[in-house]
């Protein structure tokens, strides 16, 4: 019992502050951007079963029909949003599991992350165009990181 928690305490002791910090506030994020993807996703699978429920609607007059479908020529395709979101979603578990591998001082944790923030911003600017909080932040953290290199293993 005294073996692990010694080596738990000299874990943690080496492991950087700097990174400690980065890691709690990538959890933080990464918990966010998960309950968040998990509520848009059930939002949109009750949105796209009222969607098909409301076309086969044959009492709809003239007027709400062209109203419907000048709103929907707006939104951007379903299958786009879909991809956007199951790609985002994934993005995100694989920048967490990368975190947890750096908390871990782990390298291959910094390699994990680095990709699934570059597919995050790709997938964000393919999406919603570019958008400077939507780059900012992912490269931010990227350097940060990438100053914690030395002491990966």
């Amino acid at each position: 019992m005294e073996e692990t928690t010694t080596t738990a305490t000299n874990e943690a002791a080496k492991r950087p502050a700097f990174l400690t910090v980065l890691c709690i506030l990538s959890f933080i994020a990464a918990g966010f951007a998960i309950i968040g993807y998990v509520t848009v996703l059930t939002l949109m699978g009750a949105a796209s079963a009222v969607a098909s429920g409301l076309e086969g609607m044959e009492g709809m007059s003239a007027e709400s029909s062209a109203m419907m479908s000048d709103a929907m020529s707006k939104v951007p395709s379903a299958g786009l949003t879909w991809a956007y979101l199951i790609v985002g979603f994934i993005t995100v578990i694989i920048s967490l599991f990368g975190v947890i591998k750096m908390w871990k001082l782990q390298k291959l944790g910094y390699f994990l992350y680095v990709g699934a923030s570059v597919v995050s911003m790709v997938m964000g600017m393919i999406y919603s165009g570019f958008g400077v909080m939507g780059v900012l932040f992912p490269i931010l953290f990227i350097v940060l990181y990438g100053l914690n290199l030395k002491h990966l293993k």
